[in-house]
Order: structure tokens, then C-alpha cells, then sequence
């Protein structure tokens, strides 16, 4: 696993942001009718890459497509979603932002948002 997050974060190194956090979508090209709609989230970079153009040894980490994680500014995972047995990703989008508030603003932020 800690190879995956060093190939990923290395993947989108180069391509530095203002944002705090990144969500990285991988999925396979076979795949992309199953596609996660991230579009509306906000305070994170969404990023979108194909499991068929990374290497070797970062494919073979990925268990199961799509897969998102969330990565903070120094690479670290924070949180991680991925498909179950019909290659869709049943997590809502409301989940994944409110992770992402509640660790860009803390426990208070995310109460007022479920509410």
C-alpha cells in the first residue's frame, strides 16, 4: 500500500495547487460508463487517471475499479472509496465531501453540514 500512495502522489507531483486536498479517480478504460461524477466538490483538486497507462507495479495494487482516494498536500491518504462487485461505486457524493470538510475544517463544520 505505501508503494501505491508514493506511485500515485508521485504521478501528480508535478502539478502543484492551492488546494489542500486531492481526490484521485482511477478507473479502467473498459470501465468508464461506471465513471464517479465528482464534478460540485469543493476544496479538493479532483484528478482523473486510467489504470491501463500506470505502471506495472501501481496496477497491481489496484484491487478493484473505480477506486477514489484523497490525498492531503504531502501525499498522505485520508480517506479511500472503491467499487464493489458491479464496478460502481456506491458511496454517495455527500460522503466524500463531507470528509473532505471535515478535515479541512474540523468536527464542528461537518455537523452543521449533515443538519
Amino acid at each position: 500500500m505505501k508503494n501505491l500512495i508514493i506511485a500515485l502522489f508521485a504521478l501528480f507531483a508535478f502539478a502543484s495547487s492551492a488546494q489542500d486536498y486531492t481526490l484521485l479517480h482511477i478507473n479502467a478504460k473498459w470501465n468508464q460508463s461506471n465513471d464517479y461524477d465528482l464534478r460540485g466538490i469543493r476544496h479538493a483538486k479532483v484528478k482523473m487517471a486510467f489504470l491501463e497507462d500506470q505502471n506495472a507495479e501501481l496496477k497491481s495494487q489496484i484491487k478493484s475499479v473505480p477506486t477514489i482516494i484523497l490525498f492531503d498536500k504531502n501525499g498522505k491518504p485520508r480517506g479511500q472509496w472503491q467499487a464493489d462487485l458491479s464496478f460502481k461505486i456506491s458511496v454517495s457524493k455527500e460522503e466524500i465531501q463531507q470528509r473532505i470538510n471535515y478535515l479541512k475544517f474540523g468536527e464542528s463544520t461537518r455537523r452543521k453540514s449533515t443538519e
